[in-house]
Parts: structure tokens; C-alpha cells; sequence
């Protein structure tokens, strides 16, 4: 077995060349055995930034008396010597030390490339998250020879799954990489070395890779519901019953808990469906309205065989429905019940795709990594989902992209011959049309209403869940965005005579037409790849007419830390800047406009040459397809948006503040139309739910926004005793977030002081993450002194990572912004102390709130105040989460006080202790609530 040197260093920054190494740490090793250890300080001649030295633990005094790079950079070359190097994200580490002429030509094996491929469900791939879920007991602690040590123990570890997988997968691996220096190629070829080294070792093909398991089913689905006719309603008293005291739910749930409320829901749920009747149910924390719609949906789709659709709007619940809540019922209840998730097309793996590029062979080092990530997942899971594997990053998820179901032109039937009737996809829709509960999301919802029920099976019974989010959530799903970036991938996609799918088809037709029409063929893809030459051209002309219409607006001022939004509007189209972006707009609509026409022709002369060509020409058809849609979309959309708005749409151009890319946006200006025309007017029964649905002015405010005039309403609080739970304590004297240095000056204070009070056990809800970010580094150095740890999201782990580490801390306090204002959910001593930093009113000036705002006759009492408050009440159901919790919410913005609106917030609450009292007494006050 070779040796092998881990290698490891810690530095005063992120860049080579300008940024200083100031420890070295390496161990080589042959297998498990350590042979040598090597490490140093080093003196980097400049000040160790602060934020290393808290990484770290290194500061200038432990490397004042260090020697220089110089004087060691040779040692660590003849400690290495011509031996493999393998490193976490090793390219970072030579980076540093290649800028010194050594490690030139050492073989390079990079842990993060392995365990990718080899861990392809693990959450995260940082070197401790791997060292803990791989039971390595060595500390990552950011010192050189200490993460070297746990590099190796990694390593090894990842050689024993490789050594696990099929030869033939090995065989693939290592063929497909050899055009790259993939930081997995030279251990796969170890590997496979191995392998045909083990007594009656065989060679095996490349397709022999894939098991059998996720392309080679044959089971036969269930049949798809058939609706009993007439139909039967519900017996209300009959499954009200279910949850007496006595009942089938008290025997099943330890600590059951009959809740009023609960009932109350439940009955109002079955006369919606037994009456074909709408319902808007708000349900305050504790209530468990899960239970409340699950239990007469079941037993109304079992009774009629009639489908009942779920929509979530957050993959928490949804997980949470499907994997606990409908498994539970079914235990409880000993019902038959079939149930299924299905989710949009981009989310499940196409296996026709995945074939494709496995011909082809990947192009990058991240397609590389992607497609073998796949490859080792397709031989652990037959779901074909992507929720199940970390696609880490934006590129890995764009590649994703080309190897997902997302094609509209895909047909069952295709799947049936090419994946053995094994198509992700088309299995989950067939197990959904024989589902008696079908969970699907906010998203796919309404862009499946939209695209007329091209996924969905037929429905018309529906609950919404987390329904305050359906607007929000629909915008999102039917927006479009589009940046430079994206248009170059596509065009190159598309590639040309040599390169991408039009050289692809080119190899192709060589096999496929006689010679007149190959000559014929190549000269009309030479002029397709001439025209994209020219379109790529175009489009880097009008992004940067878009540029200068960005600075022309701000007068030629810098970018702010916020970046820059422009909505575009009937006005705008009549600037003087506007009229350079439009004359370059049309050079890229016309010559688009010809290059569709080439690619139709294209398409067709592939179609004729289908039947006696390879069968990869299919493939390519598809491709090429796919790609003409998209240029199509994108031509159409901005077209609207520079010369032909609709007056149902919202139009803004965005720019970054940390890297200049602007990115097009289009979304829909309301979506109570289409809930009207497609949900309320063609369901029998749309069961609309949440914890927060009411505002100011009860269910007016959605009802409005989602067309819901016909629906009936039911409001039930909470059962929780908030009146001895909680303490909602206000400062009169903290200044107004209008006298921005003050009040960030008086939270950061409040926080610190609050946090010493009560021993961490804190979530602050921030609006802004550039203010967040201000606290954190002001407030984590006072913090830490006391033994508090300070958590905020943003810093590069998930909210679930930051949630888990926030609820298993002795003393930390956790930031959040936007999506920690609600889902969050910690009950118990674990979090006692909720801050609301600033009431949460959206930017007035965002694109889609403004142009709303624009439909009002009263803006801020008709749209901005309710939308803040439904997300101020979801705030405040962070803290109480059962019947014991007992804590304390701190509004730090005066506002709630001082405004006449401020009453309005209070009131949405329900009935708390409430104190008044200074920013200095808060502290006190806290403790005592909490009897610390």
C-alpha cells in the first residue's frame, strides 16, 4: 500500500496572493498506520485578522517568534517528497503552497471530491460534519496538523466504501475522468486496482454499473382511485368520536391530550367535504390541526375512493405528514390508506439523461463529480428524488438540471422502452393516481393549475396547509429570472459544428444520412453555430446597455451594500437610457428570432434521420428540444419585458452589490384570478389552513388577495395558557429603528445584556441580514467571554444544521432573518427568550410590493400592515410550543408603542402578560419570568 501524505493549512485569508500561510500541518500514512507527523507555526509577517485568531485559536503572539514561509517551505517539500498529497478541498491548500514552487507534480487526492461521490446523502461535507458522521473521534478544530489527522482517518474510511462498490461503476469512474485532474481519479484507480487483484475478480462492462435497482422495476402499481357514485358524507359525530378520551387516538398516543379546538376543526373540515363547501381555518399553536384535516380527509377518501390533495408549503411538514403524521393515523385508525408525495419534474432523476451522458462522458470536473455522485446514489435508493442527495452549490444543482425529468416534450412511453419502466417521474405520478392522499407542495400547485394538470392526477378535494404562504409561493413558482450567466450556458449548450448538442447531433447524422444530406445538415448547423456566436455577442451588448441603465438611474453613484433594483415600467420604456437597451434588444430578438428557425429545421431532419440512426440520436432530438424552449422562453419573456409588457406582470432588473451580476425578473402581479377560475370555482372543496390567516381586519385580507368570497371561516385559538407562559416585555426608551446608529446601538446592548441574563437560550428575528450580520460582530466577542456561543444564519450550514446545534448548546443565542420567523420549532428550557428586532414590514420600494402596493387605495393599511403583522404573529409562535413552555418575547422597536398601527400588533396577539418598563430592566425581568 502506498504512503500517502494528509496535508493541512491554516491562513490569514482566502487569497494566494495576497493572504499569508501561518501554520503547516502533514501525516503520512500507509493505510490506517501513521508512519510521520510534520508541522509548524509560521510568522506571516502581517497581523492574524481577528476572525482567524477566533477560528484559529492562533494570534500574533504565538507567531512572533515563528520562522518565515522561507525558511520551512523546503522542509515540508522533502517531508513529502513525490507522494500522493490528499487534502479537505486540497486544491485551497496548494494553492498557497504551490506560489513556492513545490508539490507541482504530486498525484492530488481531495477528500471532498471522494466523500461527494461516496456519501452522496450526507447533509454536509465540511471536514468536521464528515469526521462525526464517519465516528472519527479526532477533533476539527481549524490547527493544521489536527485536520490533517482527521483528513487521514477520513480518507481511510472513504477507501473502505469504495472498495465496497461494483468493479464495473470503479471501471466507469475511472474512463470517464482520465481528461481530468479530478481530485478522485488517482484513488478509484487504486481502487480498481484492488478489486482485480481479489481472487476471481472479472471484468465488467460500463452499464453493468447500475444495479438494477432504480431503472429495473417491473412491479406493478396500484390501480388509480375510482370514485364511488353517488357519494358519502361523513358521519360528524361518528369521526369526532375518534378523538375522545377512550377513543382509537388516546389508546395509540401516549400523554394524549384532548384539545376542544382540535374537534371543533375537525367537524368544521367534514361538513366542508360532506357539503362540497370552502372553508379558511385559522388554528392557533397547540391546536394540531394536522390531525384535524387528516382524519376526515383519510376517511373520506377511503369511504368515496375519492383523492384528496395536501399542500405544504415547506418541506419540513411535508416530510413531517408523510413520513410521521399519516403513518401515525393509520396505525391509530387501522386504515388502508395509500398515501404518496409527489413533487415538480426538475426533482426526479431522468434515467434516459443520466444514460446520455454516460455515453457521452461528462465535459468539467463538476459534471464528473456530479454524475458519479448520481451513479453511487442510483445503487443505494430507487426513488429517483434529489432530496435525497446533497447537490452542493450552485453549479452541481445546475447540472442536476440536465440530468432531471424537467422536459416537457417526455413521454411515458419513452420511459416504458428506455428505463424498463423504471422513470422516476412517471412511477411517482402512477403511485399518486392510485393514492388515496397525495402531499405535493405550494409551488407545484398552482404552476401545475397553470400549465393546465399536466401533472397532478385529477382532484377535487383539496386542504392547503401553511396557507398564508399560497400567494407568496405562487409568485415565486411562476416568475422568471434570467441572468448573463444563464443565457452563455444556454447558447453554449447548445454549442455548435464541434461542441455541445448541435456537434453532438452532428457526430450523429454521420451515421444517419446519406452524404448529400450530411453535407446539407453541416452546412445548416454551420450556420446555427455561427448565429449563436452572434447571439452570444448580442446578448453581452445588451447586458451591458442594461449596465449603463442601472448607473444612468443611480447618477453614476456606487453601488449601495443592498445592491440595486429598477422596476421597469411604461415610464421607464420612455427614458433616454432605455432606448440604447432597446436597440440592442432587437439585434438579439432578430437574430434569435432566425436561430429558432435553424434549430426547428434542425429538429426536423434529426426526426427523419431517427429511424435508421443510432439510438442516442433520440436522445440528442430531446436535448436539442429542451434547449430550443428555453431559448424560445427567454426570448419571449424579456421581449415583454423590454417592448411589450403585460399589465398583469411585474417587471425590475436587480443588481448585486457583491459582484455586479444582474439578473431580469418577471413575476405575476396577483394570483387571486387563477385561485378563483381553477381552485375555488373547479373544487368541490378547498380546505384553506394555518396558524396565521386573520390580520387587522380578520380574514378580509387574504380573502381577498386569493379571491376566496365564497369560503366560510372559522378561527380558533390556541390552547395554550399564554397569560402564565409568557412575558411580552416592550422598552419605551430604545430609539426608533428611523435613528438607525441608535437603535442598533440599543439592541446590540439589550442582546448582549438579555443573553448574560438568562444563559444564552435566545432567538433574535431580524429583518435585514446586513443588520443581523453588524450585531453578530458586535455582540459574538461579549458573548463568548460569558461562555455563549453565537449561531446566525447565513454563515454556510442549513437552517436544520444551525437549528440542531442551536437546541444541543449549553449557552448560545441564534440570529435569523426571514425564514426563522417561522418553522422554527424548540420547545422546552432550549429556547425562553424570543427578540423581535424591527416589526416586519417589507421594503416598501421591493419591485412586487411596491406594484402591489400601486393597486391600494390605502397601501399601507391594505397590504403592507396585514402581510407584517400575519408575519409578526408567526414570529411570536416561535416560542410557546406546548403546554409547559414558559418564556419571554422583547419587541425592541418602539414603533409598537408610539405608532397608532402599533395597537393593531399587540391586539393580533393573543392575551399575554404584558410589562412596559426601560431597555436596562429587561434583563431582570427576564430572569425573573424565567425564575433564573
Amino acid at each position: 500500500m502506498p504512503s500517502i501524505v494528509a496535508l493541512d493549512i491554516e491562513t490569514t485569508g482566502l487569497d494566494p496572493h495576497s493572504d499569508a500561510i501561518i501554520e503547516i500541518g502533514a501525516v503520512r500514512f500507509s493505510g490506517a498506520r501513521v508512519e510521520e507527523e510534520w508541522t509548524t507555526l509560521i510568522n506571516p509577517g502581517r497581523v492574524i485578522p481577528g476572525f482567524i485568531n477566533q477560528l484559529t485559536g492562533i494570534n500574533n503572539e504565538m507567531v512572533r517568534n515563528a520562522p518565515p514561509i522561507k525558511a520551512v517551505i523546503q522542509g515540508l517539500a522533502d517531508f513529502v517528497g513525490n507522494d500522493p498529497v490528499v487534502g479537505h478541498n486540497v486544491r485551497f491548500d496548494l494553492s498557497f503552497l504551490q506560489q513556492h514552487h513545490i508539490l507541482l507534480n504530486n498525484p492530488v487526492i481531495d477528500t471532498y471530491e471522494l466523500a461527494s461521490v461516496l456519501m452522496p446523502m450526507a447533509g454536509r461535507y465540511n471536514l468536521g460534519a464528515l469526521g462525526q458522521q464517519l465516528g472519527v473521534l479526532l477533533p476539527a478544530n481549524h490547527r493544521a496538523l489536527d485536520d490533517a489527522r482527521v483528513t487521514h482517518a477520513i480518507y481511510v474510511r472513504l477507501q473502505e466504501f469504495g472498495l465496497e462498490l461494483p468493479m464495473g461503476m470503479v471501471a466507469e469512474f475511472v474512463r470517464l475522468s482520465e481528461a481530468f485532474q479530478w481530485g478522485a481519479h488517482w484513488v478509484f484507480s487504486q481502487i480498481l486496482t484492488a478489486q482485480m487483484r481479489q481472487p476471481g475478480a472479472r471484468k465488467v462492462s460500463r452499464h453493468s454499473a447500475n444495479p438494477g435497482g432504480l431503472f429495473g422495476h417491473g412491479e406493478q402499481f396500484a390501480v388509480p382511485l375510482k370514485p364511488a357514485n353517488p357519494l358519502t358524507p361523513l358521519d360528524e359525530d361518528e369521526v369526532a368520536s375518534l378523538l375522545e378520551y377512550g377513543g382509537p387516538f388516546s389508546r395509540y398516543f401516549k400523554n394524549y391530550e384532548y384539545r376542544t379546538q382540535q374537534v371543533e376543526m375537525l367537524r368544521a373540515v367534514s361538513q366542508a367535504f360532506s357539503k362540497s363547501h370552502h372553508l379558511m381555518v385559522e388554528a392557533g399553536t397547540g391546536t394540531g390541526k394536522s390531525f384535524a384535516y387528516l382524519i376526515p380527509a383519510a376517511i373520506w377518501a377511503l369511504q368515496n375512493n375519492k383523492r384528496v390533495v395536501i399542500s405544504t408549503n415547506t418541506i419540513n411538514l411535508q416530510d413531517q405528514l408523510i413520513k410521521k403524521d399519516i403513518p401515525d393515523l393509520c396505525q391509530a385508525l387501522n386504515l388502508d390508506l395509500r398515501a404518496a408525495v409527489l413533487k415538480g419534474r426538475s426533482n426526479y432523476l431522468c434515467p434516459r439523461r443520466l444514460e446520455a451522458m454516460r455515453h457521452r462522458g461528462p465535459n468539467t470536473v463538476d459534471e464528473m463529480r456530479v454524475l458519479a455522485k448520481v451513479l453511487v446514489w442510483q445503487s443505494q435508493s430507487d426513488s429517483g428524488d434529489r432530496s435525497e442527495i446533497n447537490l452542493n452549490g450552485p453549479t452541481e444543482r445546475d447540472i442536476w438540471m440536465r440530468l432531471s425529468a424537467e422536459d416537457e416534450s417526455c413521454k411515458p412511453e419513452t420511459c416504458q422502452v428506455k428505463g424498463a419502466g423504471g422513470c422516476p417521474f412517471f412511477r411517482a405520478r402512477q403511485i399518486a393516481a392510485a393514492s388515496h392522499l397525495l402531499v405535493v407542495n405550494h409551488a407545484l400547485l398552482l404552476s401545475d393549475v397553470a400549465a393546465g394538470n399536466r401533472v397532478l392526477p385529477e382532484y377535487d378535494y383539496l386542504i392547503v396547509d401553511e396557507g398564508h404562504h399560497l400567494e407568496s409561493a405562487t409568485t415565486s413558482a411562476l416568475s422568471f429570472r434570467c441572468t448573463q450567466i444563464d443565457v452563455l450556458r444556454l447558447l453554449r449548450e447548445l454549442g455548435g459544428t464541434s461542441s455541445g448538442t448541435l456537434g453532438y447531433m452532428l457526430t450523429l447524422f454521420h451515421d444517419a444520412l446519406r452524404p448529400s444530406e450530411l453535407a446539407a445538415a453541416h452546412q445548416i448547423i454551420q450556420r446555427a453555430t455561427d448565429l449563436l456566436f452572434r447571439l452570444e455577442h448580442c446578448y453581452k451588448e445588451f447586458y451591458s446597455m442594461i449596465a449603463e441603465f442601472m448607473t444612468d438611474q443611480r447618477d453614476g453613484r456606487p453601488v449601495s451594500g443592498y445592491g440595486q433594483q429598477e422596476r421597469i415600467q411604461n415610464a421607464t420604456r420612455t427614458l433616454p437610457a432605455w432606448t440604447n437597451v432597446e436597440l440592442a434588444w432587437e439585434e438579439v430578438h432578430e437574430t434569435t428570432g432566425l436561430l429558432l428557425k435553424l434549430l426547428d429545421e434542425i429538429y426536423k431532419r434529426g426526426g427523419e434521420a431517427k429511424k435508421d440512426g443510432p439510438q442516442e440520436l433520440e436522445d440528442a432530438l430531446d436535448s436539442l428540444s429542451n434547449a430550443y424552449r428555453r431559448v424560445e422562453e427567454t426570448n419571449t419573456q424579456v421581449n415583454a419585458m423590454v417592448t411589450g409588457p403585460r399589465a398583469d406582470f411585474v417587471y425590475w432588473v436587480e443588481l448585486q452589490a457583491n459582484n455586479y451580476q444582474i439578473t431580469l425578473h418577471i413575476a405575476p402581479l396577483h394570483i387571486g384570478s387563477m385561485m378563483e377560475k381553477y381552485l375555488w370555482h373547479e373544487k368541490a372543496s378547498v380546505i384553506l389552513t394555518s396558524a396565521t390567516l386573520t390580520a387587522n381586519e380578520g380574514f378580509d385580507y387574504l380573502r381577498n388577495r386569493l379571491s376566496a368570497e365564497d369560503a366560510d371561516e372559522l378561527q380558533l385559538g390556541s390552547p395554550f395558557d399564554y397569560e402564565s407562559s409568557a412575558l411580552l416585555y416592550l422598552p419605551n426608551d430604545i430609539p426608533e429603528p428611523s435613528d438607525a446608529n441608535g437603535h442598533q446601538k440599543a439592541v446590540e446592548q439589550a442582546l448582549i445584556r438579555l443573553s448574560k441574563a438568562t444563559g444564552g437560550r435566545l432567538l433574535a428575528l431580524f429583518t435585514s441580514y446586513a443588520q443581523l450580520r453588524r450585531t453578530s460582530t458586535s455582540i459574538t466577542p461579549a458573548l463568548a467571554e460569558a461562555g455563549i456561543i453565537v449561531y446566525e444564519q447565513g454563515e454556510g450550514a442549513s437552517a436544520n444544521t444551525l437549528l440542531e446545534a442551536f437546541r444541543d448548546a449549553d449557552k448560545a443565542v441564534l440570529l435569523g432573518t426571514r425564514s426563522f420567523w417561522e418553522g422554527v420549532d424548540i420547545p422546552g428550557d432550549a429556547l425562553s427568550v424570543l427578540a423581535i428586532v424591527k416589526l416586519p414590514f417589507e421594503v416598501p420600494t421591493d419591485p412586487i410590493v411596491a406594484a402591489r402596493s400601486e393597486t391600494c387605495e390605502d397601501p399601507f393599511n391594505e397590504y403592507q400592515m396585514p402581510e407584517a403583522i400575519l408575519r409578526f404573529r408567526q414570529g411570536f409562535g416561535r416560542l410557546i410550543r406546548t403546554q409547559s413552555d414558559r418564556g419571554v418575547v422583547a419587541i425592541l422597536d418602539r414603533r409598537i408603542l408610539t405608532k397608532r398601527y402599533g395597537r393593531t400588533f399587540l391586539e393580533s396577539l393573543p392575551t399575554c402578560k404584558m410589562q412596559v418598563g426601560t431597555v436596562r430592566d429587561l434583563p431582570a425581568a427576564a430572569a425573573l419570568w424565567l425564575n433564573l
